[in-house]
C-alpha cells in the first residue's frame, strides 16, 4: 500500500467536446516524471468531464489509464467509494452540468492530497512546469498559489498576430490554464455562475499568497477566426464585468497591473500596432459582453471556440 501523505492531485476540468484530452493527460506524465521529488510519490489524476455525452474525452482518459497500468475510478458528482491509493491513479468524474466553476468544485472536494496542480485540458507546457510550481510551494510555505505564466504559441498569419499581442506584457495575475495550490488555503467551493473563476479565486485569496513562477510557462492556442475570438473575448469580458458588479471591493486584493509606459516601450511599430487593433476588437467585445450581462443574456457563454483547441501542426 502506497502511503497517501505526500499524495498530489492532478485536477482537470475538461469539457464533454474536449478533442484532445489524451494530448494534455501525455504532457502532463511526462512532466511529472521531471518533477524532483515525484519518484515514490502517489499521484492521482482527476479528470471531470462536464457536459452531457463525453464521448471522445472519456474514451481518452480510459486509453491513458490502461497505458499506465493505472487503477481507473469512474463516478457521477454525488460521489463514490473511495479510489485505492497506488502510485499512480486515475479519477473520473462525470457531470451533466457544463462549466468550469462546477468542474472545479467537483476537484476541489475529490482531491484527496494537500497539494493539487489544476491543469486545463487544452494547453501545452515544457517537462520541467510541474516541478517548477511544486518547488514555489515547497519554497514559500505562507503561498496559497503558485502560477505559471501564460504565453501562446501562435500560428502563422496577421490575424493570430494581432491576438498574440497581449502576450507580450507581462501581466502579474494567476494563470487559469496551470497552477499549482494548496487545498487548505483555498475556498472550499466557487460560486458556480462565476465567469471567469480563476481570477475571482486570485482575488479572493489575495496578492500576498500568489508566487508568480515564470519560467513555468504554459501556452495556448489563440483564436484564428473572428467569430473564435469574440465567442472566447466576449466571456472573459463578461467575467470582468460580473466581477465588478457583483462582487464590489475584490479588485484591491489583486496585484497591481503595469503601467502602460512601462508596458509599451519594449514594443516596435508593428507590435504596437497589431495590440492597437486588437484594443479596439476587445472594446467592442466589452460592450457587448456588458450589454447582455445587464440583461441577463449569459447563456452560451461556455461556447466553444474550436480553433484554441487545434494543436495539429501548421
Amino acid at each position: 500500500m502506497t502511503d497517501a501523505a505526500g499524495l498530489v492531485t492532478l485536477a482537470v476540468p475538461c469539457r464533454a467536446d474536449e478533442p484532445a484530452l489524451g494530448r494534455a493527460l501525455a504532457l502532463a506524465w511526462q512532466s511529472w516524471r521531471r518533477a524532483a521529488g515525484s519518484t515514490g510519490r502517489p499521484l492521482e489524476i482527476a479528470v471531470c468531464l462536464n457536459g452531457p455525452n463525453p464521448g471522445e474525452p472519456l474514451a481518452e482518459v480510459r486509453a491513458f489509464a490502461a497505458s499506465l497500468h493505472a487503477p481507473l475510478v469512474e463516478h457521477g458528482n454525488q460521489g463514490s467509494p473511495a479510489a485505492p491509493v497506488a502510485p499512480v491513479t486515475v479519477v473520473v468524474i462525470s457531470s451533466q452540468r457544463a462549466g468550469k466553476p462546477i468542474a472545479w468544485n467537483l476537484l476541489r472536494r475529490a482531491a484527496r492530497g494537500p497539494i493539487a496542480l489544476f491543469m486545463d485540458a487544452d494547453v501545452a507546457f515544457e517537462a520541467d512546469a510541474f516541478g517548477l510550481l511544486l518547488g514555489a510551494l515547497r519554497d514559500h510555505p505562507d503561498a496559497a498559489l503558485g502560477s505559471a505564466k501564460t504565453t501562446c504559441r501562435s500560428r502563422p498569419g496577421l490575424f493570430e498576430r494581432i491576438m498574440a499581442a497581449p502576450y507580450g506584457i507581462d501581466f502579474p495575475n494567476l494563470s487559469p490554464q496551470l497552477y499549482a495550490a494548496r487545498l487548505a488555503a483555498l475556498p472550499l467551493a466557487m460560486p458556480e455562475d462565476l465567469i471567469e473563476p480563476e481570477r475571482w479565486l486570485e482575488l479572493v485569496v489575495g496578492r500576498d499568497r500568489v508566487v508568480r513562477v515564470p519560467a513555468a510557462q504554459v501556452q495556448v492556442r489563440l483564436p484564428h477566426t473572428l467569430p473564435d475570438f469574440f465567442r472566447q473575448r466576449i466571456r472573459i469580458e463578461m467575467g470582468k464585468v460580473q466581477l465588478a458588479r457583483d462582487y464590489p471591493g475584490l479588485a484591491t486584493r489583486g496585484a497591481p497591473q503595469p503601467r502602460a509606459g512601462a508596458a509599451l516601450a519594449h514594443l516596435d511599430a508593428t507590435e504596437l500596432g497589431c495590440l492597437a487593433a486588437y484594443l479596439a476588437l476587445r472594446a467592442s467585445a466589452h460592450a457587448i459582453a456588458r450589454w447582455r450581462y445587464r440583461r441577463g443574456q449569459t447563456d452560451g457563454v461556455w461556447r466553444q471556440a474550436a480553433s484554441t483547441k487545434r494543436w495539429d501542426p501548421e
